[in-house]
């Protein structure tokens, strides 16, 4: 199935599939899946009793959306070989009644999946970020369409079972036939039973394929019971379609979906049922539904004898809670990072047994859990390549684990994004080349932002505002938060294997994030702030700031940044081209009045690293100098610095918006924080020690104050691996460039 959806354009996959038979299908001996964590990830939801069951494929587009829902697992055999009822219906961006459906079916899917952030979350929320359609208000279950059929989607959510609401939906109709078709049923029939006895049909017709049935023919059974066959055209396929059809003057009301005739599968009465499983419910004119699956010549034949029908002995029961007890947990691979989720009641110590796609070991890693309970472990791993890695085994005291497969954060991330063309695919390319950082690179850096935008664009104030949902039933809106509302709900954690998540997963400016950690080689007392006059410290005593950033950002607007094959390579810096560029952003950012996004940030740290980095480089002699006017890298440094964070009024970081998803601050604002202080620390070490600086550097020094005080970093935060490894990086990379030589980590 991946190579024909990878062929139509698709680029995000998620599979959610029952952990126990997951589980199996990794440990029977046969080849491992290889692209699985890689091309697409794989989730289990809890399962408290019965089996997760449900065969559902939801396809989501920015206007369109398609759904299958039937008895077909994704295997070869319900893909290709067996015969299945699946219905298929398709919409639109469009109020339509399908919508609705389409609609029913995300929210079920989603509401599997938990809601804190993991590769699971992270496909679904890319989704619904790119199809907002997908969130309305709540419209009653039963869809009428244009042909004056109806149509509903029946799944188990804590209310009636599936049998009994399919019942309600038939209503005070007579059922004069009742057709059955189940490759599995109760040993006692009691689903069979209930259904007949609460709609009371004149017939009732179970189909059976006699060479392959696990029909309990022992069981006493109501004489009203025929038995038919399949359909000729069916010969020799496995016959795993799950429908049931209740025939009224007027009207065939159809079930198809996943759900078996069992209690399990259907519930009985007020009793919902064990199994979580997803049907339809369509209610056509008479007879449709009997000639749409080919049924007319089943039910015009005579009945099948019982006593012509072969016993069977049915199959063995799948040792679930065997297998169940072998769960090794799940696993995300980020860098060099494995966060391993463990499994309840895991303790004591072990070992990881780390496996490539083959199944052969790579490496092992330690573990020691002690008493108190945690939820997740992570391992930083030293030995070369981790990428190579696709499965865990957990090995302790004689236990050994199925494999569990591990989701590759990163190469997720870059299959989920978009399939980008013309001059957004230049732009994902000039950084992915990772060759060299140069000021045409803000036109590249513009252009995935803009493609980012268009793929979800940031929340009005109203909608940011937004805390309840509407009385009307409207779905609330995923809740965004300022940066300060953040800052006072979040988890700081000083624990190293704590996991950050990136607000840019799966954008196009991830890009330029993974660029910006490749190019720097990432593997003073405050004063009081009342004593800062905050309407004029950055009055630089040079200038009128607001007539000059005007008249400059007007003329760089019209100026075109010379492409990369037009540019030298041993062309030196134009200091006036960076003076021009760093003010048109100083102005557009301080004048702006909408949202802040994470690409806001990551233009912050994109501007401080490119001011760093032409500072000085072998190629370039005629850098941008260390001086305290207008062409001085540390100037330009401030005045980006202090755009974002400082202003007479409100600082443009106010405007900031965080989902609420984020219960940690997310790596790459972190990546941008540690920059803006190590920028901070650079400028005063290489301005110290002449006096003709000293007023300059009071300006860097109120800047400090400013940011330290807004961004609100605590300790903990400040001394974990993501900051302290970032720090060193910059030490190793740009402080070497500019001559630090290691000073600005002090």
């Amino acid at each position: 199935m991946l190579p024909q959806l990878m062929a139509s354009g698709a680029t995000n996959f998620l599979i959610v599939a029952d952990e126990r038979m997951a589980s199996m299908s990794l440990s029977d001996g046969s080849q491992l899946p290889a692209q699985l964590g890689r091309d697409y990830e794989l989730f289990s939801p809890p399962v408290a009793d019965g089996l997760f069951h449900p065969k559902i494929v939801l396809q989501i587009g920015r206007r369109l959306g398609r759904l299958f829902v039937g008895s077909a697992n994704i295997t070869a055999a319900g893909l290709a070989g067996n015969a299945e009822a699946v219905v298929e219906l398709e919409c639109n961006d469009e109020p339509s009644p399908e919508r609705e459906i389409v609609r029913s079916a995300w929210k079920y899917v989603s509401n599997l999946v938990a809601r804190e952030p993991g590769t699971a979350r992270e496909a679904l929320n890319w989704a619904a970020d790119r199809a907002p359609w997908l969130v309305g208000q709540e419209v009653a279950p039963l869809q009428y369409l244009d042909d004056g059929t109806a149509i509903a989607f029946l799944a188990r959510d804590g209310s009636a079972g599936i049998g009994s609401r399919f019942i309600g939906l038939i209503g005070d109709e007579v059922v004069e036939r009742l057709v059955v078709a189940s490759p599995y049923w109760d040993g006692q029939l009691e689903a069979l039973g209930t259904l007949m006895k609460r709609m009371q049909p004149a017939s009732t017709t179970v189909l059976l394929d006699a060479e392959g049935h696990e029909f309990p023919l022992e069981t006493p059974r109501p004489a009203a019971i025929e038995f038919r066959a399949f359909p000729s055209s069916l010969k020799g396929r496995f016959k795993h379609a799950k429908f049931v059809i209740a025939s009224t003057a007027t009207h065939d009301h159809v079930l198809v979906g996943s759900a078996n005739c069992t209690t399990a599968a259907l519930g009985r009465d007020a009793s919902g049922g064990a199994n979580a499983e997803a049907c339809i419910y369509r209610m056509l004119p008479r007879d449709r539904a009997i000639e749409a699956l080919g049924l007319s010549e089943c039910l015009e034949a005579m009945p099948i004898d019982p006593a012509e029908i072969d016993r069977r002995e049915p199959s063995p029961p799948i040792p679930l809670d065997e297998i169940a007890a072998r769960k090794a947990g799940s696993f995300e691979l980020d860098g060099d990072m494995i966060t391993w989720s463990l499994p309840d009641g895991t303790s004591g110590s072990g070992s990881l047994r780390l496996l490539d796609a083959s199944g052969s070991e790579i490496e092992t890693v330690a573990f020691q859990i002690t008493g108190e309970s945690v939820p997740r472990r992570s391992f930083r791993l030293t030995f070369e390549k981790p990428e190579h890695i696709s499965f865990a085994v957990v090995e302790q005291d004689g236990f050994v684990s199925n494999p569990a497969h591990v989701a590759h954060r990163s190469l997720l991330r870059r299959r989920r994004r978009e399939v980008a063309t013309g001059s957004v695919a230049k732009a994902i390319a000039a950084f992915d080349a990772g060759e060299d950082l140069d000021l045409w690179m803000h036109d590249a850096f513009d252009k995935l932002a803009r493609a980012d935008l268009n793929d979800r664009p940031p929340p009005s104030i109203a909608l940011v505002r937004t805390r309840h949902s509407d009385p009307d039933g409207e779905d609330e809106p995923p809740q965004q938060l300022t940066y300060d509302e953040f800052m006072e709900t979040r988890s700081p954690d000083s624990r190293d294997e704590i996991r950050r998540d990136s607000t840019l997963a799966g954008t196009h400016s991830d890009s330029i994030r993974s660029f910006l950690n490749m190019l720097v080689g990432r593997s003073v007392n405050p004063c009081d702030p009342d004593d800062v006059d905050n309407d004029d410290w950055m009055n630089l005593a040079d200038e009128d700031e607001e007539r000059e950033l005007d008249a400059e950002a007007q003329r760089t607007e019209t100026e075109q940044v010379p492409a990369p094959e037009q540019r030298p390579n041993d062309t030196p810096v134009d200091a006036k081209q960076f003076v021009r560029m760093v003010q048109q952003y100083a102005t557009i950012i301080a004048k702006g009045t909408e949202p802040l996004g994470p690409s806001d940030v990551l233009r912050v740290r994109f501007w401080l690293t490119m001011l760093l980095y032409k500072a000085r480089h072998p190629g370039l002699p005629r850098g941008l100098e260390a001086t305290t006017d207008e062409h001085g890298w540390p100037r330009m440094a401030l005045r980006v610095i202090a755009a974002f964070f400082c202003g007479k009024k409100k600082p443009p970081i106010t405007r900031l918006m965080i989902a609420k998803e984020y219960t940690e601050m997310p790596v790459d604002f972190l990546e941008c924080w540690v920059t803006v202080l190590w920028t901070l620390d650079a400028i005063e070490t290489v301005l110290a020690g002449s006096a003709r600086h000293r007023e300059f550097l009071g300006f860097v020094h109120m800047a400090r104050v400013d940011v330290v005080k807004i961004l609100g970093l605590t300790p903990a935060e400040l001394a974990t691996e993501t900051v302290l490894e970032l720090r060193a990086a910059l030490d190793r990379t740009l402080g070497v460039r500019l001559g630090l030589n290691g000073r600005a980590a002090a």
